[in-house]
């Protein structure tokens, strides 16, 4: 396999982890409590750690893929696969998809900051004022993207120590009965759970830039792994602390668990969780930017820059309507039912179908020899 991407471009492989788990942390982990406990209710836990273990599978699937296509990416192997204009085709369903997917971020983070800090900032100037900084992240390459999210990686980190002061008013009989939910509820909570790991599908985009690609594997990998125990923590921590009912009807459970702290010179804590939070949604958003300016690049030939203000205009199009609070559970459910089909629907497929050509092509080798 050929990556043609020249070696200055190119990043360590290590480097792989923190850009898998920038972009799946998300800004959904200030909401998913109270949508993956829809079916499993307090063992929802369970069904959000199984989603987490799955997505090692899944990892695995796209680098058995990526080993195959001609340049090392989703673009060329679906023109492999499906040849020039059907391949095309669905390279540009993934580009909507990854529209979507800075859409539903951007949006959910804005009516945080709209409700919680300024109500009477317009929502569309706040678009824009994410929109410029993340074009000029992106403008400048992957490798800035890279340090950006090292940085946005460890700063939220660092807030995880505040979970010390709701767990001090922890009731754990919240948790019990354990085990008695049907597996149609777990599978219910599981499907909600996805929503939070979302972000590792840009490995798709990301391969050719990495060295040493093999060695890749373990990093992706531990990527899921930090991305699956630190919502979990969150997870654990918000179950403990508030109960079914209170979860069922509060917005944004992360954000109550630091309502609760107080130092004599900081007041609102939540404020720093809320304003710190901005160095978590931009990770996702600048990789998703420079993913869709790729696509364009790579299938209609556009440069760099005029493919990256074409996707930033299509976003802040896009997000120019979507004004009622009630759109952002409508994202968040097309883009979980999106991500779901890819994940566990389209990539499968296409792991059997590469399969079943190389199985194919061996098999006339042999016949020939």
């Amino acid at each position: 396999m050929g990556t043609h991407v020249k070696e200055s471009l190119t990043l360590s492989p290590y480097f792989l982890w923190i850009l898998i788990h920038g972009t799946q942390m998300r800004s959904t982990l200030l909401i998913f409590q109270n949508s993956i406990i829809k079916g499993a209710e307090m063992d929802a836990w369970l069904s959000f750690m199984l989603v987490g273990v799955s997505f090692h599978l899944l990892i695995a699937m796209m680098f058995y893929l990526l080993k195959h296509a001609a340049e090392g990416d989703i673009i060329s192997l679906h023109n492999q696969l499906f040849g020039k204009w059907l391949g095309k085709l669905l390279t540009f369903a993934f580009y909507g998809y990854i529209l979507l997917f800075i859409v539903n971020e951007l949006r959910a983070y804005m009516e945080v900051i709209h409700v919680w800090v300024f109500p009477n900032t317009q929502l569309w100037s706040l678009s824009v004022l994410f929109l410029l900084i993340s074009a000029y992240i992106v403008a400048g390459g992957l490798r800035v993207i890279t340090g950006i999210t090292l940085v946005c990686v460890l700063i939220p980190t660092m807030l995880i120590p505040s979970l010390y002061y709701p767990l001090k008013h922890a009731h754990w009989t919240n948790f019990l009965p354990m085990f008695n939910h049907t597996g149609y509820q777990y599978a219910e909570s599981a499907y909600h759970s996805l929503s939070s790991f979302l972000g590792a599908e840009f490995l798709l985009l990301l391969y050719p830039f990495i060295k040493n690609q093999e060695k890749s594997k373990k990093w992706a990998h531990l990527a899921v792994a930090h991305s699956t125990i630190i919502p979990l923590l969150i997870a654990l921590v918000s179950f403990a602390f508030l109960n079914l009912q209170e979860l069922s009807h509060i917005i944004w459970p992360t954000l109550m668990l630091s309502k609760i702290i107080s130092f004599p010179v900081l007041e609102r804590f939540d404020y720093v969780y809320i304003f710190i939070w901005f160095f978590v949604i931009i990770s996702p958003c600048c990789v998703g930017l420079w993913g869709g300016t790729r696509i364009l690049k790579k299938t209609i030939g556009l440069r760099p820059r005029p493919a990256l203000w074409i996707t930033i205009s299509i976003v802040f199009v896009i997000m120019l309507p979507m004004k009622s609070p009630l759109v952002i559970n409508k994202l968040d459910s097309a883009l979980t039912l999106s991500g779901w089909i890819l994940m566990y629907g389209y990539l499968p497929l296409l792991c059997i179908w590469v399969g079943l050509r190389n199985w194919l092509a061996n098999t006339k080798r042999t016949a020939s020899t």
